[in-house]
């Protein structure tokens, strides 16, 4: 049997727990905490209860995440602890981190993470490559480098159409490109055009080790938690992420100017390992 709800003049008197309070020793605040969680458990069953505490140490996480990262903003702060946001099943202050770090350190809300039921203690990334393996290709809709790319992975003859229909060059100017790479291909350096054209490669093959290019968003399966070490990770592996999509288009810029040059580049380096200087 459940146990009524507390008055309003109970709930009055209940703790009120200072979330800037790190300054406190751990006992206090560990104290504080403690009321707070018998004062928000008091009146469910067993079951609930053991939810709301695991919904208040997954909300306290966050708050100290805000706190950490985004310091003036948490000191500024005037959403709620208690209203719930946009996201329902999350308050307006854990909705506003979740609006920064979507702003300033990744991004968060979007996909299928624009769903306002949308859970956000174990979430996935949405992946900024494109899903060759789950979408249907236009490859007019698709930048050049990445079509070019293409030419490696993928048997479809419509890709040398494309070429043909809007560079005027076709499969028969170039050299067969072998089924493999060059063996030791992924050892080279990582400098000048080579980087451009070994950078695509990896994008197209979804091996870049990045999770925010290798991730395909029919077939995911890593989940996110809020920590230090994840909120990391996925700032800096996002910011690597762009800076490989920033260099396919200065490939894509290469390809425009001198099309027939650069594919006879990719595909020597593609068979050989080296880029055969093309004759003037």
């Amino acid at each position: 049997m459940s146990v009524p709800l507390k008055t309003k003049s109970a709930i009055k008197k209940s703790p009120k727990i200072d979330w800037n309070d790190q300054i406190k020793p751990f006992g206090e605040r560990l104290g504080q905490s403690l009321e707070y969680l018998k004062f928000r458990t008091r009146s469910f069953n067993a079951v609930a209860a053991y939810e709301q505490i695991g919904k208040f140490v997954s909300e306290r996480q966050k708050y100290l995440l805000f706190q950490k990262y985004f310091p003036n903003e948490w000191k500024n702060s005037r959403t709620s602890f208690f209203k719930a946001g946009v996201y329902e099943n999350y308050t307006e202050k854990t909705n506003e981190f979740f609006e920064l770090v979507n702003q300033h350190l990744f991004p968060l809300l979007s996909g299928w993470n624009e769903d306002p039921e949308t859970d956000f203690d174990n979430f996935n990334i949405f992946s900024l490559n494109v899903d060759f393996c789950c979408e249907d290709i236009e490859y007019e809709n698709l930048r050049v480098s990445f079509v070019a790319a293409l030419l490696f992975f993928s048997g479809d003859e419509e890709i040398w159409e494309f070429f043909t229909n809007n560079y005027h060059i076709s499969q028969e100017d170039f050299a067969e490109i072998n089924r493999y790479s060059f063996d030791k291909i992924w050892h080279l350096e990582k400098t000048g055009r080579i980087g451009l054209y070994l950078t695509i490669f990896e994008v197209i093959d979804h091996s870049t080790g990045n999770p925010w290019l290798d991730t395909t968003n029919c077939h995911y399966n890593d989940y996110f938690s809020w920590n230090e070490l994840t909120v990391e990770l996925l700032t800096k592996s996002y910011r690597e992420a762009t800076e490989m999509l920033e260099k396919t288009e200065i490939l894509d810029a290469l390809i425009e100017a001198n099309p027939k040059e650069i594919l006879r580049e990719m595909i020597s380096l593609w068979n050989t390992g080296q880029i055969q200087k093309t004759k003037t």
